[in-house]
């Protein structure tokens, strides 16, 4: 959809400061802009994006004045990137999005499903039954999801000899803490730091591939966490140990595990 546009003609309006600073740094290089809403005013572009964040809108994210700024900018096309779940009757949001839906303008849903679509209030009930069925690791329903995934893959892919760990030591991983510099080592060393999961071969006990659950807000940009996972991203890439993370809020998890399945049964 914004294959075609210029970008110096696209302007992206995101609610929260922390979200525009991870929009702008994946868009690094490019001329889209990349704003709040406050910083947008005066200031028209030919496409105009405007992106909710949350799973169900708050009185921040469905502010009036937030969609008149968004809309009354955009020149030529307006695109709203919210999530599919069910939003409340009385938000600004749900208004808009009937209004496209009425008008028959276009209704795009993702091609991709995320592992975490069943955290939505709306699938409770097939969150409690996915659950029932896979083992429960965490106190955290992320992190549970994540793992019934995996072993499911794993239980597909039953001739590359793999198993997973639920929230392995670092400290347990890293042997040989030379490669470290002081801070780094002290984290490590630290015996709360943790791999959310650690896939390896059972049969030479090597790791294969860590895999880090990401809450959104606990891990935007700006936070101590964000600073952390930065850390333990470069420790793992001392010691070559892919490493793939996955943000709640995002989605095509299962698609990218089978990509790294299929390249580790190339090897």
């Amino acid at each position: 959809m914004l294959a075609q546009a210029d970008p110096a003609e696209i302007g992206i309006i995101a609610p929260y400061r922390a979200q525009v600073a991870a929009i702008s740094s994946q868009l690094a290089g490019t001329s889209i802009e990349v704003d709040t809403v406050h910083k947008f005013q005066g200031r028209e572009k030919d496409t105009m994006v405007l992106t909710t964040v949350d799973d169900v809108v708050t009185d921040f994210s469905d502010d009036p004045y937030l969609l008149n700024v968004a809309i009354s900018r955009a020149k030529k096309r307006l695109i709203l990137v919210a999530p599919g779940n069910e939003q409340p009757a009385d938000s600004n949001i749900r208004d808009l999005i009937e209004y496209i839906k009425y008008n028959n303008y276009q209704v795009i849903e993702s091609e991709l499903y995320s592992v975490f679509d069943l955290l939505y209030q709306q699938y409770t009930s097939q969150r409690i039954a996915y659950l029932k069925k896979h083992a429960r690791v965490s106190q955290y329903d992320s992190e549970n999801l994540m793992y019934g995934a995996i072993t499911d893959l794993l239980k597909q892919r039953a001739q590359l000899s793999l198993r997973i760990i639920c929230h392995q030591p670092l400290n347990m991983l890293i042997r040989d803490p030379k490669r470290l510099d002081e801070r780094e080592c002290q984290y490590t060393m630290n015996a709360a730091t943790h791999l959310d999961f650690l896939i390896y071969n059972y049969i030479s006990k090597r790791p294969v591939l860590a895999v880090e659950v990401d809450g959104f807000h606990f891990h935007k940009p700006g936070t101590a966490q964000y600073e952390r996972d930065r850390m333990k991203d470069h420790i793992l890439q001392l010691y070559n140990i892919p490493l793939l993370r996955f943000a709640t809020n995002g989605s095509g998890e299962i698609e990218e595990l089978n990509r790294f399945l299929d390249e580790y049964a190339g090897d």
